[in-house]
Order: structure tokens, then C-alpha cells, then sequence
């Protein structure tokens, strides 16, 4: 068996006793791995690098209560990545418990965003690389391009964060108020995706919990979230991405697995992850979001056939036979073109549980 430095130093530093003897013996610095890092209390970890990331620019928010709050009462400073309607904007704001790695930050002008821890150097080099190829520079600014951009990196030690903008909410925070609401996110998440694809880019973990909405988080009113009007989706989390040379060759443009270990991954795997045998990260990509959207709409099937004839072929089992993210989101926009008026502002009735986390089935009644 050959034998890799590289895959030997990541199962050897991802062992979750190495860093503290490390960090014992060098007291200068507070926290080294994002193993670690996950470990210890949120807020714990986080206020320890809170005069450091002070002295970049970033006030973290506070803690009050369950909740996170703003550093200062001053009115958020427009950034043109998220936005209010009349009946929120005065309401109260604060963002709920999230991933160990992230955390919201203010600036000096009052804008918000979030830092997101992304690599301790062994751990998350994929992620970093993916970051800068699609979500900055000419790329971050591109109109079908759905990923959310990546504003800066800052380095500590071996630790490298991407700061980002704080924008909403997950995807269906008030759910839809009609079935042209959930067509136009599907449509943008999944021409997000094929923009992706076409870049060279697997996400490798798309599902509901990493598309986000430019509608914030605030007060809202029964019956008036119909006010909001055409959302931008965003696609979050490139932790477990992965990102292929245009020189490579396709045939191997391929991974082995699932993103972690099977006593870790949680998700919904497609029947090719379980095998042992290497397979296409696009068409998993393409298996993801077509189980995703199907527990969204497959309750209005009668009203939307077509679009549900879509999803399930981008779900099928056969990853030789699915659509392509490109096939798919074209032929969804043809479709909803195709659809009258009185079906498209149909209310839909909410689904409770469409999340797909925490290794949810998918297996169809």
C-alpha cells in the first residue's frame, strides 16, 4: 500500500487528543483545530478571539440570553446582499444558535456579517480553495453565480476565516405564499448549482440548511410575508466541496464515500456514496437537490406534474441516468413558463419537516 504523508497527517491531527497536548505545551495560542474548535462551547470559543478579531475591524455580537445580539443599537447599514420589508425592519433582530463555526460580527460602519472558521491548515484547504475560485473576485459578482460571496480572509496561527455577509434567513423562514415563491427559489438554487457545476465545483452537501434567503431574520406578520417580494438565494457551507483543474481529465473528476466517516455522516446518502467504488460528485450533487425540492412540492404533484417528473429524475438511482444540473434547471424554467396564472398563485401548504438533516429517510411511502 502506498503510503501518504498528507492522509496520514490529517487522520493523525483530526485524533481528538493531539491538539490539547499540543496546546499545552505552547500556551500562546488558544485553540488550534477545528476539531477542537467544534468541542468547546460556542461562546466559550468564539470570546476568546474577541480582541482579536476587535483589532481586524469585527466587533463580535453579544450574547443575551439563548440569543445573539448586535454589539450597538445602530441601525444596520445597507449592503445590498440582504434586505427588510416595511413590516420588519423596525422589529426586533438577533441570529439563533448555528454552526460552532460561525459566528456574527459588526463592523465599524454597521454592517453585518458573519466569520466562519474554514481551515486549521490540515482540515478545510478544499473549502479555502473553493472559496477563492467561485465565491470572490469576477466570479462572486456573476448574476447566475448563487454562491455567497466570501468578503475577506483572515489568518491567526494556523487558522484561517472567511468573513461573509450576514444575510437571512434558511430557506423557507415563513414558508411560500404561493407556488411561484417556491419555483423561483428552486430555480435559483438550482441555477446556482449548475453554475457551480459548469465551474468545476462539487458542493457535495446541498440540501435546505445551506440555501439562504436575502430575506433577514425579524419581525413578521401573519399574513403580510406575501409583501416580500423575489428573494436572492444564496448556497452556503463549501466545508465539504471539492474543486477539479479544467486541465483534469473527466474520467477523474471522481470521490470515494461520503464526505466523513459513516459513524458521522448524518445526510441522506445517493445509492452510489455507499458503495466502495469511486463516483461522480456532480450527479450526488444533482441526487441531493432533487430529494431536497421533491419533499418541498411532492404534496401539489396534481398541480405541478411536470416539475415533479424533473425532480425525480434528477433523484434517480441510476447516477447514470439523472440530469444534469445545467438539463435540469433549464427544463424546470421552460415548464414554469408553461404554467397559468391561477396555478402559479396558488397558496401551497407548508410542510413541517423539510430539512433533511440528521440522516432524515427519503424512502417515498
Amino acid at each position: 500500500m502506498e503510503f501518504s504523508l498528507r492522509a496520514f497527517l490529517v487522520k493523525l491531527f483530526t485524533f481528538r487528543w493531539v491538539w490539547p497536548c499540543i496546546a499545552r505545551f505552547t500556551p500562546f495560542r488558544k485553540t488550534f483545530s477545528m476539531v477542537t474548535w467544534r468541542d468547546t462551547p460556542r461562546n466559550e470559543v468564539w470570546s476568546s478571539y474577541r480582541s482579536f478579531f476587535q483589532s481586524r475591524g469585527y466587533a463580535l455580537w453579544v450574547v443575551k440570553g439563548y440569543n445573539l445580539k448586535p454589539p450597538n443599537n445602530n441601525p444596520r447599514t445597507p449592503d445590498g446582499f440582504s434586505y427588510e420589508n416595511e413590516h420588519s425592519a423596525n422589529g426586533p433582530h438577533g441570529y439563533g444558535a448555528g454552526s460552532p463555526l460561525h459566528f456574527p460580527a459588526r463592523t465599524a460602519d454597521s454592517r453585518d456579517v458573519f466569520i466562519v472558521l474554514l481551515s486549521d491548515g490540515i482540515i478545510g484547504d478544499n473549502c479555502v480553495d473553493t472559496l477563492r475560485s467561485i465565491a470572490t473576485g469576477v466570479n462572486a459578482a456573476i448574476d447566475r453565480n448563487h454562491a455567497l460571496p466570501m468578503l475577506q480572509e483572515i489568518y491567526c496561527d494556523n487558522l484561517v476565516f472567511g468573513v461573509f455577509p450576514l444575510v437571512g434567513s434558511y430557506f423557507a423562514p415563513a414558508w411560500f405564499s404561493n407556488i411561484a415563491q417556491v419555483l423561483e427559489a428552486m430555480s435559483q438554487v438550482m441555477e446556482g448549482v449548475a453554475f457551480l457545476h459548469d465551474h468545476l465545483v462539487a458542493h457535495r452537501d446541498l440540501f435546505p440548511s445551506n440555501f439562504l434567503s436575502s430575506r433577514r431574520n425579524g419581525l413578521w406578520i401573519p399574513g403580510k410575508s406575501q409583501d416580500f417580494l423575489r428573494p436572492r438565494y444564496y448556497i452556503i457551507d463549501f466545508e465539504w466541496a471539492v474543486r477539479f483543474s479544467p486541465d483534469s481529465d473527466p474520467a477523474t473528476r471522481t470521490v470515494t464515500g461520503p464526505p466523513l466517516s459513516w459513524d458521522i455522516y448524518r445526510r441522506p446518502p445517493p445509492p452510489e456514496m455507499r458503495s466502495e467504488l469511486p463516483y461522480c460528485p456532480f450527479k450526488a450533487d444533482v441526487w441531493q437537490v432533487g430529494k431536497s425540492f421533491i419533499r418541498i412540492v411532492e404534496h401539489i404533484e396534481n398541480q405541478i406534474p411536470e416539475i415533479l417528473e424533473i425532480l425525480r429524475k434528477m433523484s434517480t438511482d441510476r447516477a447514470e441516468d439523472r440530469s444534469s444540473a445545467r438539463e435540469a434547471v433549464s427544463q424546470l424554467n421552460e415548464v414554469i413558463a408553461r404554467l397559468p396564472p391561477q396555478i402559479l398563485q396558488s397558496p401551497i401548504e407548508q410542510v413541517d419537516d423539510y430539512s433533511m438533516d440528521e440522516g432524515d429517510s427519503l424512502e417515498e411511502e
